[in-house]
């Protein structure tokens, strides 16, 4: 594995700590996948349904950080990559609510009552 922003190489990690990483993170997130669809398919309330699933999603990007990018949490890692990381969810998080504000807004001008057409359909001679 390199060393953080460098091109060196770190003796100490070998091809099969690296291997060893990536099937830990694979298996991690295998069982928060796996474990997600069982909170979803079981007969638990509805609130500890998303709970559960938005726990397993917050551990599954814990476990993707830090076994397939590498992104330590230790004082080791550099501030560049901190900064990189934190403006990515920034990103994320103003798609996201973004999103769910114009979707929102959207569903609640599509469900209104008392529009001009029902107006229309009330005035209308029979």
């Amino acid at each position: 594995m390199t060393a953080p922003n460098t091109g060196d190489v770190d003796p100490q990690d070998s091809a099969s700590s690296e291997i060893k990483s990536y099937a830990t993170g694979f298996f991690a997130s295998l069982l928060l996948t796996v474990g997600a669809f069982a909170a979803l398919m079981s007969d638990l309330p509805t609130t500890w349904k998303i709970g559960l699933i938005c726990g397993a999603a917050f551990l599954q990007i814990a476990a993707h950080l830090r076994h397939f990018l590498h992104v330590s949490f230790s004082g080791g890692q550099s501030r560049e990559d901190l900064l990189l990381v934190l403006f990515s969810v920034t990103l994320l998080v103003i798609m996201a609510g973004g999103t769910w504000y114009i979707m929102s807004d959207l569903s609640g001008r599509m469900h209104q009552s008392g529009g001009s057409g029902a107006a229309l359909h009330d005035a209308a001679p029979r």
